[in-house]
This record gives structure tokens, C-alpha cells and sequence, in this order.
């Protein structure tokens, strides 16, 4: 469920606004949605790991990979006929670091939120 509550609302939000708004929806998800840090991290990367490698195989298919590939002659790839998938894998890959740690600090910050320190026993045995 937090997958697909990420995608959706990271697809739709980049339209409108910057692409680090993934690091504040991962957040906001996680917070509300995560279980565990690690369904945090892995659905938050691999929601926007998804999301971002799919779009750019919509942009770059239709131009016969010409953007991905001027890209990866920027930066410096030997020439080779694959160069726009490793920059397509790359720029998943980014993102989706991105929205993962934004995810695991959200579902943190949601468990450091709830569980509030007691002390037990006598304040004075400290």
C-alpha cells in the first residue's frame, strides 16, 4: 500500500512541483504508513526507482534515446549502444536513494514521536 501511495502521489505532484517533492511525500508516507524502517526504505526506493525509470523510458523511447545518450557521453561513458540504460539505471538509482532515506526518516521520526523515554523504577537509582 505505501508503494503504490508513493507513486501515485509522487507522479502526480511532479508535474506541478520540483522533483525533490519525492523526499517530502516519502516522508509524509512513511510517517503515516511505514511498519518498519526497512518496509519504509524499500517501498519509498523502490517506489520512486520505479516511477522514475518508467518515465524515462516514455521520454527517451520515442527519441530513440538520444537524450540519454548525449548524457552519457557527458559523463565521460564509453561508447557503446547500452549507455542509455545505465543512465536511465543511474538516475532511478538517485532517486531512488533519495525518497528511501526520506522514508526511513519519516517512519523514524514517527517512532521517536510515539515512544516517549519512561523511566522505571526510583529516579533516584539513576
Amino acid at each position: 500500500m505505501l508503494f503504490i501511495l508513493i507513486l501515485i502521489l509522487s507522479l502526480i505532484l511532479q508535474f506541478f512541483l520540483p522533483w525533490w517533492i519525492i523526499a517530502l511525500v516519502s516522508f509524509g508516507l512513511a510517517f503515516w504508513k511505514a511498519r518498519t524502517g526497512s518496509q519504509a526504505f524499500g517501498q519509498g526506493f523502490l517506489a520512486i526507482f520505479v516511477l522514475w525509470v518508467s518515465m524515462g523510458l516514455v521520454h527517451s523511447l520515442p527519441n530513440e534515446n538520444l537524450l540519454a545518450n548525449r548524457v552519457a557521453e557527458m559523463l565521460t561513458l564509453p561508447a557503446a549502444s547500452f549507455n542509455w540504460i545505465i543512465v536511465l539505471l543511474a538516475t532511478g538509482l538517485v532517486g531512488g536513494l533519495v525518497a528511501g532515506f526520506a522514508a526511513l526518516a519519516g517512519f523514524y521520526s514517527a517512532a521517536a514521536l510515539k515512544n516517549t523515554p519512561q523511566v522505571k523504577g526510583n529516579a533516584d537509582s539513576i
